[in-house]
């Protein structure tokens, strides 16, 4: 014990030797792992020992507080809590983006794009390859082409989902393989709780074993995030995700369970509860399983659901070069393998609206009454009625207004009216029509002569042709022959043949009555002094559809050319297609609503192509079409899981059998239901029975629901039909000729022929109709839009992990300055523990000597 004596001040010095030696002890530790990851520095804490008070001789009544030396009190370790947190924040979120960006990356390396065999150029070879077939229809070769580059995209999109399939089995198992890691590390932690509770409890401070316990934070931490506190006897609680995997000695398993449905997928549990994550690795594979790869799957597989559909529509609707029906689809897919409560992707109406007869043409709309009745022309004009026999004329003078239209002399099939139309839902407005109550205005002609009536009148009007001569000075008396090779419209060829007599008496009426009685298909009238030769509605105004055989010359001679005329180009407004059903009013709007969207349909000025438009500008995710015969096409979009049953869709009952939808009454031909009648088409209370007993007219295009973080799993059926692929002459290329009908309801089209290739050019033009993503992209944007969602999502990936990532270095560099063994300060620590040592020894060497002194020497003198 140190005391006043020369052995207290022995027991001081070798205290100091002690403590310093332990010292340098802590700095060769130090030294030892400078290089060991997660090693945390450790310093003495070196403290005096307690003082003793002592009296002395020359102070006997006041007390001196004598030093007794000193003492290592704890080996501390050096490191900073808070950085320890936030590291592990950052570290769990660089750990989230990294591996986003790693496999989106393999994604954009998959898609090779822009590139020879990218699915963008795979579709545009496909698309393009119609134009051959357009250019020459018994191209076989381009047939076959057309087929095979069909085949080449199916392939391409193939290979690429199951190499995201594959992807998505391989995280899979990484998901599997990282929860047995977690539990390692946890078991581990486990036991260093053991350890450090022990530990604890004897007084120590196991300075190893907690940076061991850190260094595994910090790695459950690289794959998800952690919450952990310090329990009081030294043990940590660990929360992983939002579940307790460890509480003191008790470790709860994470446990990698297969899914119920689905390709062995695996779901992560803690117990029987599921483990839900916020960030890290293991949250980032489970997004990239079940969210990311599958949303671009599910791209694919939308593309692939889309454009089979549209273009077997298209396909079966037409004939082969050969004339025969083929009612075949180009596509096979076979996405509803069951039936019990399939999701509806599309329904197709029974009604092709083609053929029917156009009695009412709308001009001028959406305006005040007055405004159309004080319209002035300007000019003078010139309107010629055509009816296939006569040819009546009406003049209006520069200064004449509408109001003054509307009282002169029509034929008697014709009237000019102003009337009523709803065009907005809160809004009456007036319009100017032409109405016939007896006569197709599809038959007749009305020609406007100076091109300055009809446009001022806001009607619709398209170019026409006409044969015109005036000038008879140069033709030679005679008979002259000439002979009209005819095509009808469902191809019957048939001629006429015109016996001309010239004389000097000849005049244009003469040779005008001439023609109007030898001719059925040619007619002649006289317009401002010149004479007009039409062809009649049999040859659908057309004169592409006569050749003229004129081997005297007479054409030459009185030097007929074509002449260009503006003719009525009459609309087939829903006015006119719906023009008998029960209680419609033409004049009064309608409405149809979708989920909570109200479109207003105005049939005086709607067409079926507008109330397309409409529906789908409406962006409600329901996506309308129509078939090259106008069959109505209703589609669900990707946002309502391919599924019409999602949706709400009511509207007058009269419009829904019109459209071929419903049938109310058992006739399918009869489109009777009444207008006024409110009525729920689909609705979301609907089981799949009874809305198919609705729709039992409609064709139906059901698929299978799909789980959530699974995808649709159409590409790996879709193929190109086994029938073209073994016969590529079966492919549809005549859209054929619809025969007039009077119920604007198709029951006879007729095949033109091989020179007809309007099929081809409707599958050729389908790429650019707006049927994906809920009707906002073609076929041809479709794969632009995904590599550049493609491109920002692997774009945003990398720059929120380079910020993660640079904010962990600089936390991570913090935290190392804080917990890291510096050399140098490590080498200043030694040469000061050494010296102190040094000086310690030469102090016990200095007691040695003065109690060898008073031993050997003291009490010894005059001896």
């Amino acid at each position: 014990m140190a005391n006043l004596s020369l052995f207290g001040t022995l027991n001081t010095a070798l205290l100091g030797v002690y403590t310093h030696k332990l010292a340098m002890n802590v700095v060769g530790h130090n030294i030892a792992n400078a290089n060991t990851d997660g090693y945390s520095r450790q310093r003495p804490v070196i403290e005096p020992t307690p003082p003793i008070p002592l009296t002395t001789l020359t102070q006997p009544s006041i007390p001196l507080m004598l030093g007794t030396g000193s003492q290592v009190k704890n080996i501390q370790r050096v490191r900073d809590m808070f950085l320890d947190v936030q590291f592990r924040q950052v570290s769990n979120r660089y750990n989230y983006w990294n591996s986003i960006f790693s496999n989106l990356h393999f994604f954009e390396q998959l898609l090779a794009e822009p590139g020879q065999n990218g699915i963008r150029n795979l579709y545009d070879a496909f698309s393009h390859s119609f134009e051959e077939i357009i250019t020459d229809p018994s191209n076989v070769a381009a047939k076959r082409q057309t087929v095979s580059r069909a085949q080449e995209l199916i392939d391409g999109i193939k290979d690429l989902y199951s190499r995201l399939e594959q992807l998505r089995e391989d995280i899979n198992k990484e998901i599997s393989l990282l929860a047995n890691k977690i539990n390692q590390l946890v078991a581990r932690l486990r036991q260093i709780n053991e350890q450090v509770r022990i530990a604890i409890a004897l007084k120590t401070t196991p300075n190893d074993m907690l940076d061991e316990r850190d260094r595994i934070l910090d790695e459950l931490a690289s794959y998800g995030n952690i919450t952990y506190r310090e329990t009081e006897d030294g043990q940590v609680m660990l929360m992983f995700g939002d579940q307790v995997v460890l509480s003191g000695s008790v470790q709860n398993f994470v446990r990698a369970l297969d899914r119920p449905y689905g390709k062995g997928f695996y779901e992560l549990f803690v117990g029987h509860t599921k483990l839900n994550l916020l960030d890290g690795k293991l949250k980032a594979l489970i997004d990239l399983r079940d969210s990311i790869i599958v949303k671009y799957m599910l791209y694919l597989d939308e593309f692939a659901l889309n454009l089979t559909d549209k273009l077997n529509l298209i396909h079966r609707s037409g004939f082969d070069a050969t004339g025969r029906t083929t009612n075949l689809n180009f596509f096979l897919l076979n996405p509803a393998l069951e039936t019990a409560d399939p999701a509806i992707f599309r329904i197709a109406g029974s009604r092709r609206m083609v053929g029917g007869p156009i009695y009412v043409a709308t001009g001028m709309n959406n305006r005040a009454e007055d405004e159309i009745r004080n319209t002035v022309f300007t000019q003078d004009g010139k309107l010629v009625f055509f009816d296939n026999s006569d040819a009546e004329q009406l003049q209006i003078n520069a200064g004449d207004k509408v109001d003054d239209l509307l009282s002169m002399s029509w034929p008697s099939w014709l009237s000019l009216n102003v009337g009523q139309h709803q065009p907005t839902s809160t809004s009456t407005a007036y319009r100017l029509y032409l109405e016939s109550t007896t006569t197709n205005l599809n038959d007749v002609l009305i020609i406007d002569t100076r091109s300055n009536v009809l446009k001022k009148l806001g009607f619709e009007t398209q170019q026409k042709t006409f044969v015109t001569f005036s000038d008879l000075s140069n033709l030679a008396q005679g008979t002259y022959t000439l002979t009209f090779e005819e095509t009808l419209p469902n191809g019957t060829k048939q001629s006429e043949v015109l016996t001309l007599s010239i004389d000097s008496a000849t005049t244009l009426a003469s040779i005008r009555d001439q023609i109007n009685t030898q001719l059925s298909n040619i007619k002649a009238f006289i317009v401002d002094d010149a004479l007009v030769l039409t062809v009649t509605s049999q040859l659908e105004f057309d004169w592409n559809r006569v050749q003229i055989k004129d081997e005297m010359g007479f054409l030459t001679q009185v030097k007929a050319q074509n002449k260009i005329f503006e003719v009525l180009k009459p609309l087939p407004t829903l006015e006119n297609i719906f023009y008998s059903s029960t209680n419609f009013d033409p004049s009064q709007g309608y409405r149809l609503v979708i989920n909570n969207t109200q479109i207003h349909i105005d049939p005086a000025i709607d067409t079926l192509q507008s109330l397309v438009n409409k529906i789908n500008s409406a962006n409600t995710g329901l996506i309308a079409d129509l078939t090259p015969q106008n069959a109505f096409v209703l589609r669900a979009g990707r946002s309502f899981e391919f599924d019409l049953r999602s949706f709400n869709i009511t509207g007058p009952k009269g419009l829904f059998e019109a459209l071929g939808l419903i049938d109310t009454n058992g006739d399918p031909t009869d489109f009777d239901a009444d207008w006024n009648e409110e009525y729920s088409l689909i609705s979301r209370s609907d089981d799949f029975s009874s809305l198919r007993s609705k729709l039992n007219v409609s064709e139906l295009f059901t698929i299978n629901r799909r789980e959530r973080t699974e995808p649709f799993y159409f590409v790996p059926s879709w193929d190109v039909s086994s029938v073209l692929k073994a016969n590529a002459e079966a492919l549809a290329v005549d859209l054929g000729k619809v025969l007039p009908n009077d119920l604007w309801n198709a029951s006879s089209i007729l095949p033109i022929g091989s020179s007809n290739v309007d099929i081809v050019k409707y599958m050729r033009d389908a790429k650019y109709e707006k049927l994906l993503a809920d009707g906002k992209e073609s076929f041809f944007e479709y794969f632009g839009g995904v590599i550049a969602e493609l491109g920002v999502e692997s774009e945003t990936a990398q720059k929120m992990r380079d910020n993660s990532e640079a904010l962990k270095l600089e936390i991570d560099q913090e935290r190392e300055r804080v917990k890291g063994v510096s050399l140098d300060e490590e080498m200043a620590n030694m040469i000061k523990y050494q010296h102190a040592f040094a000086a310690a020894a030469r102090v016990i060497t200095a007691v040695d000597e003065m109690i060898g002194r008073v031993i050997d020497k003291l009490g010894v003198v005059g001896r």
